[in-house]
């Protein structure tokens, strides 16, 4: 994104009023001092989203949405961080540049380089003269010039050592080459006579390449660029630097599995689409989705291994709670094939349309079943019951038992009986992982204490240097990012005001967990004792925490005089952890 200064922020945020802008967008009832209305991002009813001209933020008791006038924009119209803050500049006369840059982790400066190089030699390649029959593959297959300068389609020479002598003259290091996975340990180029496309992290750098054949060899089809320490194909998705905000506009993503199939509906103007690089979902990418905040669409491909991808891609995105939908073509492989075949008005009819993921699931148990033979019809019952067992809209297991009682003349008591025998089962094996739940809740504990501390941080610059002189330290990496942002802000600005700290925090990974603490239903008047409190509390549990380690390392020990070391240490801490509280 375009860089934005804190003082424009400041300037736009304190010539617009949060109040009015949200007015406008929903309605708001003033109560005390602050305002009232129904929240825009879940399905509220009453009124639950609260707005404070004073601090000049909003932040929903009910669903937990929070932040400042950008933020609110930012989610209200689905458009990116610049974009929004761009609408809000052009409204009071501040106009923003939003032309987007790359963003660059300077830790892996040099291997950008190499992979932006590699990818500036493969295009080059089949602009040249080398290039035509590549090209002329490429037009057969419906590729114009303009889609291929979108996705930055290349090609790799005949010749094995053609990136590697470039990568020569350039003087880089011909380990970090390697490492890439450009060029082999034989020092010769991985991709050779394909069809290159560049992989894409999620901010849109290249991080890898794919290699498809194009002259009818006898190998592998497609060839993948392997992982690296910039190149984690469970964490990505193909062309979501794209998709994302597109998505966000038209509330929805699709899936798919293949390159050429997100290119072909990309080309044919469905934009909002991105490609598997595995050969299933993973909990990363499908983390990815969810922080669009949109329903998925699966279409991968019609064959038996692409069927059951989607039962299972869809499972491990209703565990992760998004709302999911499954396209189901006919007489074609991939989306790719289908387009061509009947047009990109067909495919659109069928996205217009799309099964919900438990119905095509249950349309999947009937598939090979012979429903005249009592253990097929067995099969599809249990199969049917299974299903049920992830639902959680009881109305619709209701309706489904009754269907299948009629359909197949089965007592519905029967079906209801295996449904609730599953259940307790479910209970038994809740009830043996209760000891680590219990565990995980205690370290909760001391994660809830920190949230409050960082609370009390972004409210009042006085809290922080009691944080700094009394504490300075909160085991959880993440929060302690937060409370080393909100450090570093302080002591820059030597004041700190909520809504121009989530302006300073922009685009960072930590916006979630700002946001979860921002909607903390906490105390209007915040006091130093309570903060002295929640530090006492959190010291004394991280105190406690080390004790219990310390006393399963000496339980373990064998040594007599390293017991002794170990109890002594155990001393030092209960005392210290006394002492500490008390100060």
């Amino acid at each position: 994104m375009a860089y934005i200064s804190e003082e424009t922020l400041k300037a736009i945020r304190e010539k617009v009023n949060i109040v009015d802008v949200i007015g406008k967008r929903i309605p708001l009832t003033q109560r005390g001092k602050n305002y009232m209305g129904v929240c825009p991002f879940h399905d509220d009813h009453s009124p639950s989203m609260s707005v404070s001209p004073d601090k000049q933020i909003y932040k929903c008791f009910s669903c937990g949405a929070a932040g400042n006038v950008f933020t609110f924009i930012q989610n209200y119209e689905n458009v990116a961080w610049n974009e929004a803050v761009a609408m809000l500049g052009d409204s009071v006369g501040i106009h923003i540049e939003t032309g987007s840059t790359k963003k660059i982790n300077e830790t892996f400066k040099k291997e950008y380089e190499v992979m932006n190089l590699a990818e500036l030699y493969f295009q080059n390649n089949l602009k040249s003269s080398y290039g035509t029959q590549a090209m002329e593959y490429l037009k057969n297959r419906g590729i114009t010039e303009d889609i291929i300068t979108t996705f930055g389609i290349g090609l790799s020479l005949d010749k094995s050592d053609g990136l590697k002598s470039l990568f020569d003259k350039k003087e880089y290091s011909m380990e970090m080459v390697k490492e890439l996975g450009l060029v082999n340990q034989d020092d010769r180029d991985i991709f050779v006579r394909r069809i290159i496309f560049p992989l894409w992290d999620k901010d849109g750098q290249v991080v890898g390449f794919s290699g498809r054949i194009y002259r009818g060899e006898e190998i592998n089809k497609y060839l993948n660029t392997r992982e690296s320490k910039i190149f984690k194909k469970g964490e990505l998705l193909y062309n979501y630097h794209n998709a994302k905000d597109v998505a966000k506009r038209e509330k929805y993503i699709l899936v798919v599995e293949g390159f050429m199939d997100a290119i072909r509906l990309s080309a044919c103007g469905i934009k909002n689409v991105v490609a598997l690089m595995t050969t299933s979902l993973t909990s990363n990418q499908a983390e990815l989705l969810k922080k669009l905040r949109v329903e998925v669409v699966l279409c991968l491909d019609n064959d038996n291994a692409g069927l059951t991808g989607m039962i299972n891609d869809g499972m491990l995105l209703q565990k992760a709670n998004i709302p999911t939908k499954v396209i189901l073509m006919s007489g074609a492989k991939d989306p790719d094939e289908y387009i061509l075949k009947n047009g990109i008005e067909a495919f659109q009819n069928l996205l217009r349309e799309p099964l919900s993921y438990f119905d095509f699931r249950l349309i999947r148990a009937k598939e090979g079943k012979d429903f005249n033979k009592p253990t097929d019809l067995a099969q599809y019952i249990n199969e049917v019951i299974e299903i049920l067992k992830d639902v959680d809209d009881d109305i619709l297991k209701e309706v489904t038992i009754n269907k299948l009682a009629n359909d197949y003349n089965i007592d519905a008591s029967l079906l209801k009986e295996r449904i609730n025998f599953e259940k307790e089962t479910t209970l038994v094996i809740k009830e043996n992982s209760n000891k680590m739940a219990k565990n995980k809740e205690k370290r909760n504990i001391k994660d809830e204490i920190a949230k409050k501390m960082l609370y009390y941080m972004m409210n009042d610059g006085k809290f922080i240097n009691i944080y700094k002189k009394r504490l300075g330290f909160i085991d959880n990496e993440e929060l302690r990012g937060l409370a080393n942002e909100i450090m570093y802000y302080y002591a820059n600005h030597r004041n700190i005001n909520i809504a121009d700290f989530i302006s300073y925090m922009g685009d960072k990974n930590l916006n979630d967990i700002l946001q979860e603490i921002m909607s903390l239903n906490m105390e209007e008047n915040l006091v130093e004792e309570a903060m002295n409190e929640y530090i006492n509390t959190y010291y004394r549990l991280m105190v406690k925490a080390q004790i219990g380690e310390l006393k399963e390392k000496m339980a373990k020990e064998t040594d007599i005089n390293k017991k002794m070391e170990i109890a002594s240490r155990i001393a030092e801490l209960k005392k210290g952890g006394v002492d500490n509280a008390s100060n």
